[in-house]
């Protein structure tokens, strides 16, 4: 079975605020699962948003989104 994180472990995983985590959730800018009132977020969706938020340079200077979902 699958690895299911609740917010506060996602946040200290990704080094960041619980406050800017739980925001993060309720803008949907994360994926997350809502169980009753609980939100937990799924391992492989948290690594397909990880890849998904890498940045890369173009040869003129400028920063590219690139996702390797593309």
């Amino acid at each position: 079975m699958e690895k299911i994180y609740t917010v506060p472990q996602v946040a200290e995983y990704l080094q960041i605020s619980r406050s800017k985590m739980y925001d993060w959730v309720k803008k949907g800018k994360i994926p997350h699962v809502r169980i009753g009132r609980n939100v937990r977020i799924r391992e492989s969706d948290l690594q397909a948003w990880i890849d998904a938020q890498i940045t890369y340079a173009s040869p003129d200077g400028q920063f590219v989104m690139f996702s390797l979902q593309d």
